[in-house]
């Protein structure tokens, strides 16, 4: 496999100051902070980690729905930070998103046909028939009638509007969608039926995923690849089993010892990871290494005046931690 998508050094902060006066006294929020990672073509890379870790804005990066404030990304061979007007536009083809909420990604005065028929219309594919042949057929794909096409979201189910937003996220033929959080809204049946939608379609259209989740149960099922995101920060990153059987971080260990386990009785066997604190500001974020305020096994002072380096532990694995060691969890207990 080629690399499609490389990520280096990206940083995206938002200044936070107002006004006239205060305004050279601002500060920024750190929402990405200096990380790197790349993308194979026909993978799925996972970005998990608590809300505010910065996963949703490295998305919005990667398309230039937001602007960095530094680093590269490049795809393929091309240089995503240097694209301008109708090249960007030509990029955006090739790299789609889906959103969040299937409620408000949708517009509510546009039928289901022409919500799924506007990235054509925006890139000027075809006659207005040729359009709606096309609307018909994806939403047949994603698992609608083709009679919806005429219907409004307020129709329909939550699952039903997020398989419109995935009929319209293919109707380019992309080849990389940015998946942001699409199941989080769901009913956990449902959540099953998208994820098996996903796979099915990649394998169909040879897709790429980026996909963005805090649920860790979800990610195990679907992703080849996990970079695990704390505060601005990939602190571990390396293929799913290995990181859901043997944890290097303290952070990653915490948050996979907090997935709940369908047993009661595994469950209640199960030692818990209480971390300490709260997660700190990214406007202010602490010295040296960012977990360490909260780390069950932090040492000083190195953790607090040296940040540590995303580094190899084991294997292909990589974290970023001075003191980072596999933490073996049998699989019958996740």
């Amino acid at each position: 496999m080629s690399t499609l998508l490389k990520v280096e050094s990206l940083k995206k902060y938002f200044h936070v100051g107002q006004g006239l006066v205060t305004a050279r006294f601002s500060k920024s929020v750190r929402a990405v902070d200096d990380i790197s990672f790349s993308v194979e073509e026909g993978e799925t890379l996972g970005l998990v980690g608590e809300s505010g870790c910065g996963k949703s804005t490295t998305g919005r990066c990667i398309n230039r729905l937001l602007e960095p404030t530094a680093g590269s990304i490049h795809f393929g061979e091309i240089d995503v930070r240097k694209l301008r007007a109708g090249k960007l536009k030509h990029y955006r083809r090739d790299v789609q998103f889906i959103f969040q909420d299937p409620y408000a990604s949708l517009n509510p005065r546009m039928t289901f046909g022409e919500i799924v028929a506007e990235p054509l219309v925006i890139h000027r594919f075809g006659t207005k028939k040729d359009r709606e042949e096309r609307a018909k057929e994806m939403l047949k794909t994603v698992g609608l009638s083709p009679e919806h096409i005429h219907r409004y979201p307020h129709e329909f189910s939550g699952g039903q509007r997020q398989r419109v937003g995935i009929a319209r996220a293919l109707m380019l033929r992309p080849k990389m969608i940015i998946c942001d959080e699409p199941v989080s809204a769901l009913d956990v049946s449902i959540q099953a039926q998208i994820i098996n939608l996903l796979e099915d379609l990649q394998e169909q259209f040879r897709l790429t995923y980026v996909f963005i989740a805090h649920d860790l149960a979800v990610v195990r099922h679907i992703c080849d690849r996990v970079a695990v995101m704390y505060l601005g920060k990939i602190v571990e990153l390396g293929g799913w089993k290995e990181v859901y059987n043997a944890p290097c971080h303290p952070y990653t260990q915490s948050l996979l010892s907090a997935v709940p386990v369908p047993d009661p009785e595994k469950q209640h066997e199960r030692a818990r990871i209480i971390l300490r604190g709260d997660v700190p500001s990214p406007i202010d974020p602490p010295s040296g290494c960012r977990f360490h305020t909260r780390c069950p096994i932090a040492q000083f002072p190195i953790c607090s005046d040296v940040e540590p380096p995303l580094d190899i532990v084991a294997g292909g694995q990589r974290a970023a931690c001075h003191f980072a060691k596999p933490f073996p969890i049998p699989e019958d207990k996740m």
